[in-house]
């Protein structure tokens, strides 16, 4: 007769080992599970965010639902394809408008995807936050357009859009309240992140200000030093925010925490009256060296750095050179040093903000190239190192086009920081021109396009 032992003994064994190969793994098969209910969810939540503040809500909107037990999927307007529309039941998006009635950047395709899908959208609920600024004229124009959009493709609102006016509370307060209302959300929620980012202004001692384009023909251009809290975070192509008179004026931080202190690059703005504008003349003038300055931080993930080490062509000009050297510098610190910098200017002479640096950086190979392209002055003495062009940074952008698809075809990204009228927008065009749009388009799905303009 068998003993029954040995084999429960064995079997004992093989649950133990079972058990135990569980509990290694507990972590991937908690996280692929995740993966597996989020890709199969049915409420889906987009969003469309220029400054971060749209992403942000749509990130704190995904935690309530995930808390409530409602698996959701949280992605950007662009990301969003036909096949996870006719999945979900729920869109749920947060878009904002900037400028004049300009889409942000992850989210401009979107309409011109909706007009290609060949399914039917009647099953799908949604319901729209559009963020924006009343002082414009085109007040919340892309949310209303994604509204009017979908509507055409059958797709029924749970209620109208919700406008909010830069950022109210109350309005997005509102919004919860609706979708409290309709069933999404299980209780009753208000606003968190936004209200905490309300609350990490800081004092920062303002202990340098130099004017950079002495005798310049455009307007004055300052090199703004504030020394900052160890306590104080922020990455390369976030945000620096003024606080002054109740009103907020932002600027692309030059600068990396490493360096102990924060670095703006601020041109001086006048009123038709002459008068000097708010933030520009109390930071190039008016603010007394050593005194205090109210200032909060506000993360811009679109323009955060890049998480592996590949060739970064980078394009500016103006003030725009201040995002650009804190990638630059983040990039020096990581020793990433495929770099290529095309920067534009009036005069040759006297607009070369940061020049020994960045010559120092290309003498370093920290810089591979440098084009500089100036409107007014092509060559002087004083430039070290680069290639001089006549015109506008798009012109030095198609006079080194066969180096720039190189560069593209080698897995290079493209960062720009500066001005959205004129030089964003002309490079842009200038891009497609020599990339094509689906090329362009391409990158800027993978990350490897990002736009930090004002």
């Amino acid at each position: 007769m068998l003993n029954a032992s040995p084999f429960m003994q064995a079997g004992l064994l093989l649950v133990g080992y079972f058990a135990f190969t569980l509990f290694c793994y507990r972590k991937v098969i908690t996280a692929k599970w995740q993966t597996h209910k989020q890709r199969n969810a049915k409420t889906l939540i987009a969003y469309a965010s220029e400054s971060g503040s749209g992403e942000q809500l749509a990130h704190e909107l995904h935690v309530k639902l995930k808390n409530q037990g409602d698996p959701a999927l949280c992605i950007t307007l662009n990301q969003v394809n036909e096949q996870q529309l006719k999945q979900a039941d729920t869109l749920l998006i947060i878009a904002s408008t900037y400028s004049e009635g300009e889409a942000p950047n992850n989210g401009r395709h979107f309409l011109g995807k909706l007009d290609t899908f060949k399914s039917t959208l009647a099953h799908l609920n949604y319901a729209i936050l559009a963020l924006g600024d009343r002082a414009y004229s085109q007040y919340c124009q892309f949310g209303l357009a994604l509204s009017k959009a979908l509507q055409k493709t059958h797709c029924k609102p749970i209620f109208e859009p919700i406008l909010v006016d830069k950022l109210n509370t109350a309005s997005i307060d509102d919004w919860y309240a609706h979708l409290h209302n309709a069933g999404v959300l299980k209780q009753l929620a208000v606003s968190v992140a936004l209200t905490e980012v309300q609350h990490s202004i800081q004092e920062l001692i303002l202990t340098a200000r130099e004017q950079v384009n002495i005798n310049s023909l455009g307007a004055p251009l300052f090199e703004i030093n504030l020394a900052v809290p160890n306590d104080l975070t922020w990455q390369a192509g976030d945000i620096a925010r003024l606080h002054i008179n109740n009103k907020v004026r932002e600027y692309s931080i030059a600068s990396v925490p490493q360096e102990q202190h924060l670095k703006l690059l601020v041109r001086e703005q006048k009123h038709p009256n002459g008068e000097l504008g708010l933030g520009s003349g109390w930071l190039c003038h008016q603010a007394d060296l050593n005194s205090a300055q109210a200032f909060s931080i506000r993360a811009n993930p679109k323009f955060h750095p890049l998480d592996e080490n590949q060739k970064l062509i980078l394009i500016g000009n103006g003030s725009g050179l201040a995002g650009l050297r804190g990638h630059l510098k983040h990039r020096e610190l990581k020793q990433h040093h495929e770099n290529w910098l095309l920067y534009g200017e009036r005069c040759a002479e006297h607009d070369l903000p940061w020049h020994q640096e960045l010559t120092t950086w290309f003498n370093a190979k920290h810089l591979t190239e440098i084009d500089l392209a100036f409107s007014r002055q092509v060559a002087d003495n004083k430039i070290q190192v680069g290639r001089c062009n006549s015109g506008y940074v798009q012109d030095a952008l198609l006079a080194q086009q066969a180096k720039l698809k190189d560069w593209v075809n080698n897995g290079a990204a493209i960062f720009i920081c500066g001005r959205l009228q004129g030089m964003a927008k002309d490079v842009e065009s200038t891009l497609v021109q020599i990339l094509g749009q689906t090329t362009l388009s391409k990158l800027e799905q993978q990350g490897l396009y990002r736009k930090d303009v004002y």
